[in-house]
């Protein structure tokens, strides 16, 4: 390749790194960003849900957000077999910039639940949607995640799941979400008995409270109600923001590969101006070598002349 050409392929390769170095520091201040959000909710939800369990517990309360009532009458039965339980699921899936595919394992994952529940679901995000549909899956309720904030998906989300949980008899209502916490799995928000999302900060201990100093009002059960909305939306953000900060993760562990891609061409490219660098300066050393061969050949020649012409 010629010289001109060498150096004008590294200098855009330069231009394109720089880029790509701002592309990383942006990632990486996301990340501290989301990071810091995830530990504030999943903080305040496992706090809810740990005041939640201690109030239902002291006072004798039987909630169905604490616990959800089996039917009694297919129990008393014995025909539990022949009755799929009911479960809400919400499937969320973000927009994946590179050639990746991080959400097969939850869909098959989903599908073979599918086989044993009977499964709702709310999806979240365009690929979560077309699955649902290629699926043949019950949607009831979808959200463009490029139409909505977090805030006001977390905001909608909280008052349906409630709402829908309660009236709508489900057993369980398990999210799913790209996180290396939890593989291919789902995390479980309701009943808070069976909540688990606290895998996203496993060493979070909520501060023991001693209940018998405080007053309750207007009542034990209000108070789980209440404790309940702010437990789900910090549940909720708390999901939302790891499956962000995740599909985040990868974004920066690919553009860490182009940043090294680039680095080895650069070297090598360099290294080729150089070696290119040396031919040329060789090829002069031997063209004025000759040079001066010729040129003495012929000086010699002239005096030998000289010296006939004398004689």
């Amino acid at each position: 390749m010629h010289l001109d050409k060498l150096v004008k392929k590294i200098e855009n390769l330069k231009n394109i790194d720089v880029k790509v170095n701002n592309d990383k520091n942006i990632l990486l201040i996301s990340m501290m960003k989301l990071n810091k959000h995830l530990s504030f909710y999943i903080n305040n939800a496992v706090a809810s849900k740990h005041l939640i369990d201690e109030v239902s517990t002291q006072f004798n309360i039987k909630n169905a957000f604490v616990k959800k009532n089996k039917n009694k009458i297919i129990e008393k039965l014995k025909i539990k077999k022949f009755f799929k339980p009911k479960e809400l699921w919400i499937y969320l899936t973000e927009e994946q910039k590179y050639a990746t595919d991080s959400y097969s394992r939850y869909e098959k994952y989903i599908l073979s639940n599918h086989k044993n529940v009977k499964m709702d679901l709310i999806s979240i995000g365009e690929r979560a949607l077309k699955f649902c549909t290629d699926n043949k899956l019950n949607v009831i309720k979808h959200f463009d995640k490029n139409k909505i904030s977090n805030k006001d998906l977390s905001i909608e989300l909280c008052q349906i799941i409630k709402v829908l949980y309660v009236e709508g008899a489900y057993e369980k209502v398990r999210f799913v979400i790209n996180s290396n916490k939890n593989f291919k799995s789902s995390f479980i928000l309701l009943p808070t008995q069976d909540f688990d999302v606290n895998k996203l900060a496993p060493s979070y201990e909520p501060e023991l409270i001693d209940l018998s100093k405080f007053k309750i009002l207007p009542s034990a059960e209000a108070f789980i109600d209440n404790e309940a909305n702010i437990f789900i939306e910090n549940a909720i953000n708390s999901l939302i923001i790891e499956s962000s900060f995740y599909t985040t993760k990868n974004a920066l562990v690919t553009t860490n590969k182009i940043i090294k891609d680039l680095d080895e061409q650069i070297l090598k490219l360099s290294k080729k101006v150089i070696q290119v660098k040396r031919e040329k300066e060789i090829e002069e050393i031997v063209l004025l070598t000759r040079g001066k061969a010729v040129l003495d050949l012929d000086t010699k020649e002239n005096d030998e002349k000289k010296l006939l012409n004398r004689n």
